[in-house]
C-alpha cells in the first residue's frame, strides 16, 4: 500500500492515526516551557474528550500524536454530544485557533501559526503502532535535541516509564500492555528496529 497523507478526509470514529502538524514558515510552536505546558492544557480541554492518546512528542516547529479518535457511541452517550464525524474536524480546528490567539497575544504576532490543514495519516494496520510509538519518541534524538528518550521532557516516553500511579493524559497501561511490560518498552525503543514499511504512516 502506498503512503497516503490524509489532509481533507474526515477523521473516523474509532480509528488510529498518526497526526502532525507544524508552524508556518520558520516559526515556532515553542518559544519557552510555559508555551509547552499551554499547548498541553489547551489540548487536554479539546482533543481529549474526543480522543484517547498513546504517544506524543512536541518539538519546537512541530508536533507528533498517535492518537485514537473515540466510538461514536461513547461521544453519542458522553457531556460532549457529537453527532457525526464532522464535528470532530471542526474541534481539532478550535484547537488550533485558541492556541494561536493566545500565542499570537504572547508574542505579539499577526497571521497563521499551523500549517492548514493539519496532516494526518489512518493507522489500517495496527501491528505498526509500537514502532510508530518508538518513533515518535525518537522524535528528539532524530532532531539531535537530545541523546537520550528520557531527556526530553515534552514527549510521552516519561509518562509511560513513570510509577503507575502517577496522573497522565496517555494509555498507560495499555501501551505498556503492547510492549509487554515497561521493561521490554524500553528495550524496543533502545533496540530501534523500525518494522518493514512502516515508511507509509510516518510524517515529519
Amino acid at each position: 500500500m502506498n503512503k497516503h497523507v490524509n489532509r481533507y478526509e474526515k477523521l473516523e470514529f474509532g480509528k488510529f492515526y498518526h497526526i502532525l502538524n507544524r508552524a508556518v514558515g520558520k516559526e515556532l510552536l515553542f518559544k519557552s516551557k510555559n508555551d509547552y505546558f499551554f499547548f498541553i492544557l489547551k489540548f487536554k480541554h479539546y482533543i481529549l474528550p474526543i480522543a484517547d492518546i498513546y504517544a506524543y512528542c512536541l518539538m519546537p516547529n512541530h508536533f507528533h500524536y498517535l492518537m485514537r479518535i473515540k466510538d461514536e457511541k461513547d461521544l453519542a452517550s458522553g457531556t460532549l454530544k457529537i453527532g457525526n464525524n464532522n464535528k470532530i474536524h471542526q474541534i481539532f480546528g478550535n484547537f488550533f485557533t485558541s492556541y494561536s490567539k493566545s500565542f499570537n497575544k504572547v508574542y505579539n504576532r499577526k497571521g497563521s501559526l499551523f500549517i492548514h490543514p493539519f496532516k494526518r495519516i489512518l493507522i489500517d494496520d495496527e501491528s505498526y503502532l509500537l514502532h510508530l510509538i518508538a518513533y515518535i519518541h525518537r522524535n528528539p534524538i532524530h532532531h539531535n535535541f537530545t541523546k537520550e528518550y528520557d531527556q526530553w521532557k515534552f514527549s510521552s516516553y516519561n509518562a509511560i516509564v513513570s510509577n503507575t500511579s502517577a496522573k497522565t493524559n496517555v494509555k498507560r497501561r495499555e501501551v505498556i500492555e503492547m510492549f509487554g511490560s515497561i521493561e521490554d518498552f524500553i528495550i524496543f525503543h533502545q533496540q530501534n528496529k523500525p518494522k518493514k514499511g512502516i515508511g507509509k504512516y510516518l510524517l515529519e
